[in-house]
């Protein structure tokens, strides 16, 4: 038998419907934590959506209206009809880029990791094609699309901060640089995971294509033909 406390089931209550009602109740410092919360639940959606799953549509629908009701600015990526993964999940992207514009974050991120700027900028290029709240369907983020256990892992906080991610995603294409020796094999690791170099599992085909994409870019941003 189980006995309820009268001022703790009151309690459970009243934080069940503060919860429930928490669209409503947003001023001053609560602004930021609700936006956040919406922010989450609709990348969740969108992630479901990519994975055609059909309740997503009408749910990141639904949380775009509570987003509108708070005059919240809907971030890109969760609009009707845009497709903001990166080229290698098969996803339409915009081509209107401006392949510039994070050039200064580019040359931090270089001499940070002492890597080739144009090597930084062709992975940028394949990944999101400079999209910076991009998401894929598997859940990577941003630029340089950082898997949100990578993110946690190098101690990057927020995975669509342009400069954040740049720095994050340049820091591990050192480290796998440094690990295995070649450049090839550090674009196998950031596409694929460093598991396939380190038990040499060979090249997955979806990780040729890109590492075609990632080299014909390069010697774009490089100045070579």
């Amino acid at each position: 038998m189980v006995f309820y406390r009268p001022h703790l089931s009151a309690l459970l209550l009243s934080f069940l419907l503060g919860f429930l009602s928490i669209g409503n109740v947003y001023s001053g410092q609560d602004d930021s934590f609700y936006e956040d919360f919406l922010t989450q639940r609709m990348m969740i959606a969108k992630i479901r959506e990519f994975r055609g799953e059909a309740s997503a549509k009408a749910l990141l629908t639904s949380l775009k209206g509570e987003a509108k009701k708070i005059g919240m600015k809907l971030p890109e990526w969760s609009r009707s009809g845009t497709s903001v993964g990166p080229p290698k999940y098969g996803l339409r992207l915009r081509q209107n880029f401006n392949s510039g514009r994070y050039d200064l974050l580019i040359q931090k991120a270089s001499g940070a990791y002492d890597l080739p700027p144009a090597l930084i900028k062709a992975i940028i290029r394949a990944e999101s094609a400079f999209v910076k709240d991009a998401i894929s369907h598997k859940g990577a983020q941003g630029l340089m699309q950082l898997m949100p256990e990578t993110a946690d892992e190098i101690g990057i906080q927020d995975a669509f901060d342009p400069r954040a991610n740049i720095l994050g995603g340049s820091s591990l294409i050192r480290k796998y640089l440094n690990e295995f020796g070649s450049l090839k094999k550090a674009l196998i690791a950031y596409n694929a995971g460093p598991q396939w170099v380190r038990k040499r599992k060979g090249i997955p085909k979806e990780t040729r294509t890109y590492i075609a994409r990632v080299i014909g870019f390069y010697r774009f941003y490089k100045g070579e033909k």
